[in-house]
């Protein structure tokens, strides 16, 4: 993963998914629910971000390689 999805995660996405479990848990009825749509909602957010991530880092090593290739 490319440092700015690190950065991301870390310093954004961690602290909204706590405080949006810690909101959730405050509604004794559908606390459980909320809890649950948060933690998918979280994951599947991951894993493309992960995947959009690496895509981009491929991309960005092609066209390196391309543009070294056009310089010689």
């Amino acid at each position: 993963m490319v440092g700015a999805s690190w950065f991301f995660i870390l310093i954004f996405a961690i602290p909204l998914i706590a405080f949006l479990i810690w909101l959730m848990k405050q509604d004794k009825r559908k606390g459980i629910w909320g809890i649950i749509i948060v933690l998918l909602l979280a994951i599947g957010a991951s894993y493309v971000a992960i995947r959009a991530s690496g895509n981009a880092a491929a991309n960005f090593e092609l066209r390196k390689k391309e543009a070294q290739e056009k310089s010689h």
